[in-house]
């Protein structure tokens, strides 16, 4: 019974040790002692990889894999845990790259890691490593079979150019065989060259005569006789086909420059991106014009009231116009008003844009001595225009130039009264063509030398100016610089 019992313990002591040997064995190959640092890769397609697959690193074993996260839609990728010991860590960088690959032709699917590069950071623990797609062999199969397919189709139009180039081969040598035979019996004209010694006798004396005068030529050559010959032996012929010869040269070397330029010039271009910038500025313009153009049309719109935007903007204008006469119509009241009417007496106006002819006349403050008159005769100043109108001159702004700075600066603070005339047929013509060449001649005052448009006044005087002046009549312009009066 002793015995027994040692027996017994003896073969259950044995197990254990032969158990935790294998374990041992089992955990060593599994690496299950070491410290190991986890990544994670996607794939579209495992390939046949399964969890607790070798992973290399570099082609060398260096873990397994851990676990396989399903994707939950056709758009996600299969996430393949894998792990590997600590002293492979290193190799793994953030440009690394792991892919699937197979054992041989037909052996067992592995996870296969090539190192990063020395530029690449070392990738942290649980990092995501970028990943290919492995290459199937059913797909390298059929790929191998549609080339072999096309390798076929190639051979059998080739065989097929092949026998008919040799058919065509054959019927060649047949036409050259009898074409040599009809030569050695002296049929045709090249059989006649080589069999008939009259003509063969022509020919040699032929030659002999080509010998001779080719002999004279080449002596006249030498000699420097004809245009040739002066070609070959004038030195001055010679200077200038080098000169033409260099200029030629030098004319390429300068294409060649500007194409060169002209390259760098549109490298420059394209590295600024200029077309594509002004296609993004034309883009922009063009949703510009449309925002535009949806804001017009929303505005085009009517109102609650049914009435158009036109007819809003034209009725405020008219409001606004109404407003603008009204609130003149004030202006020009308050001016008479007893508290304000000294001043205008004693400039001798109210207002410039509102004298009319007769008042002109009349009123001492215009037709006074003390004012500076210049006369221009109108065929210094206006000329026909396109359309049949009066237009101002150049030579007629140089004399207007001319005059206004006569006074110096005194033309910005005294009034202005530009006087309009013109010897027309009738009465209205007169009028018409006297006021429209005082505007003229106003508007081209105020925009050269920025005159206050409330300093500058018109009246048309048809061909009449004021009595008491030195002449009786006028065609053209007088511009009247007021004096002030002194109190």
């Amino acid at each position: 019974m002793k015995n027994r019992n040692v027996t017994v313990g003896l073969f259950v002591a044995g197990g254990l040790l032969l158990f935790g040997g294998g374990m041992f064995l089992i955990g060593d190959r599994r690496q299950a002692f070491g410290r190991h640092m986890e990544y994670s890769s996607e794939f579209v397609n495992l390939a046949g990889l399964s969890m607790g697959a070798k992973v290399r690193v570099g082609g060398m074993d260096g873990g397994e894999v851990v676990a396989i996260d399903v994707p939950d839609s056709p758009r996600s990728r299969f996430r393949v845990r894998w792990r590997i010991g600590e002293k492979l860590g290193g190799l793994v960088r953030t440009d690394s790259m792991v892919t699937i690959e197979t054992e041989g032709v037909v052996g067992g699917t592995y996870l296969a890691v090539r190192p990063g590069s020395s530029r690449g950071a070392p990738a942290p623990a649980l990092a995501t490593i970028p990943s290919t797609e492995p290459m199937e062999l059913s797909a390298i199969l059929t790929r191998g079979s549609g080339l072999l397919n096309d390798a076929q189709s190639l051979l059998n139009t080739v065989g097929g150019k092949l026998s008919g180039t040799l058919d065509t081969a054959n019927a060649t040598l047949s036409n050259v065989n009898d074409i040599a035979v009809g030569l050695k019996q002296g049929r045709g004209a090249a059989g006649m060259l080589l069999r008939d010694d009259a003509l063969a006798k022509q020919i040699r004396q032929t030659v002999a005569t080509s010998t001779s005068s080719i002999d004279e030529i080449l002596a006249g050559l030498q000699a420097g006789r004809g245009p040739a010959g002066m070609l070959l032996r004038d030195e001055a012929v010679e200077g200038q086909i080098r000169e033409s010869l260099r200029n030629m040269q030098q004319a390429t070397a300068n294409l060649d420059h500007a194409s060169h330029q002209a390259d760098a010039l549109i490298s420059d271009l394209n590295s600024q991106q200029i077309p594509q910038k002004v296609g993004a500025v034309v883009d922009s313009l063009g949703d510009t014009a449309k925002q535009a153009h949806q804001m017009v049309s929303d505005i085009a719109q009517p109102d609650r009231q049914g009435v158009t935007a036109g007819e809003n903007i034209r009725e405020s204008l008219m409001n606004a116009n109404a407003a603008s006469l009204n609130l003149a119509d004030s202006s020009e009241a308050l001016k008479h008003n007893f508290l304000l009417r000294g001043f205008f007496r004693h400039r001798g106006y109210y207002n410039l844009d509102r004298i009319s002819p007769e008042q002109y006349r009349r009123d001492t403050a215009f037709t006074s001595r003390a004012n500076h008159r210049a006369w221009l005769p109108a065929s210094e100043l206006f000329v026909e225009g396109a359309n049949g109108e009066e237009e101002l001159s150049m030579t007629g702004k140089a004399v207007l130039d001319g005059v206004l700075t006569e006074d110096g600066e005194s033309i910005f603070e005294s009034p202005i009264v530009i006087e309009g005339y013109c010897n027309g047929v009738g009465p209205a013509d007169q009028l018409r063509l006297s006021r429209t060449r005082a505007i003229l001649v106003r508007q081209y005052l105020q925009s050269h030398f920025q005159l206050d448009s409330s300093s500058v006044g018109i009246v048309a005087m048809k061909n009449s100016p004021p009595s008491g002046m030195e002449r009786k009549t006028w065609d053209g312009i007088c511009i009247v610089v007021l004096r002030r009066r002194t109190k």
